[in-house]
């Protein structure tokens, strides 16, 4: 199995969303790092079976996310429910989901809480009930939920939190329990408001595959006076941003270190264990 294994790392505040779910922080493995739009049916099917061949479900893996560029170009008519990519996933995702359970797995979908998602596609704003009852019917268990094309609805925590949070009711509503992992790269302080709609939620710009080389695509030196998180941020410079907000974590909710970059070749193989190692030593002192 290629790249990236995910884990969620550490931080919470007092409150927990109500869902019974991501006791210990989720684990699993996610397409977009890799792969960007290029997923298939096949893609996914094929990487869940990996995780199974290689025992890395046993070890906790049993997440199977499909990211971004998995839907159809636009909603179904009429109805305006979310749909999949025709010729990509010629059998729907609820075939998809089928199989990945069928192997003692979990599977896991994208949107944004925008009118697009970050590469486009339709996103969810708006439509968060009847997109939630939709993956409540394909037998999805997660949601990863973005933060592009958000039609200037944040810049501050309460407009930030009102936005997710209707997504949150939308699944709770929908007779399924999915896990609800946000990704807002960390605007507006979501670790002081986000552990009362969600399990999880991203406190940083994207990762990228680097130990500790600067990119000025992620300028900010601390997240808790950042105002525009960006992104190909390193790997350390996520750690930094992570060590203040350790005491904020617990069962059901969750700071989201981003992916772990394990196999795109970007960094050598003692860095990329040295981040493993770190990213547990966080985990366990909290």
């Amino acid at each position: 199995m290629l790249s990236l294994v995910p884990v969620l790392a550490l931080v919470g505040a007092a409150g927990a969303v109500d869902n019974g779910l991501a006791r210990t922080p989720q684990m699993g493995w996610n397409t977009w790092n890799r792969f960007g739009c290029n997923i298939a049916e096949d893609l996914i099917l094929s990487s869940a079976n990996a995780l199974v061949r290689t025992g890395l479900r046993d070890l906790g893996y049993k997440y199977v996310l499909m990211d971004d560029c998995w839907q159809a170009d636009r909603r179904e008519e009429g109805t305006g429910k979310p749909v999949a990519h025709p010729k990509r996933f010629p059998n729907g995702i609820k075939h998809v989901s089928n199989k990945v359970h069928d192997l003692n797995l979990k599977l896991g979908i994208y949107s944004s809480a925008g009118v697009k998602t970050c590469a486009g596609r339709f996103g969810s704003l708006d439509y968060e009930r009847i997109d939630a009852k939709t993956y409540a019917e394909w037998g999805i268990d997660y949601l990863k939920y973005d933060n592009c094309y958000n039609q200037g609805r944040s810049g501050t925590p309460l407009i930030s939190f009102q936005r997710y949070a209707n997504m949150s009711r939308a699944l709770g509503e929908s007779g399924r329990a999915i896990l609800y992992s946000m990704c807002n790269w960390g605007e507006d302080g979501p670790w002081n408001w986000a552990s009362e709609i969600a399990n999880s939620w991203r406190m940083s710009g994207d990762i990228k595959d680097s130990f500790t080389g600067y990119d000025d695509r992620c300028p900010c030196t601390d997240m808790l006076d950042c105002k525009l998180a960006g992104y190909h941020c390193s790997v350390t410079r996520i750690l930094d941003f992570a060590a203040p907000l350790l005491q904020k974590g617990g069962p059901g909710r969750w700071n989201d270190l981003d992916m772990l970059e394990v196999g795109n070749g970007g960094m050598t193989f003692d860095e990329y264990g040295k981040f493993q190692v770190d990213v547990l030593q966080v985990a366990l002192n909290n």
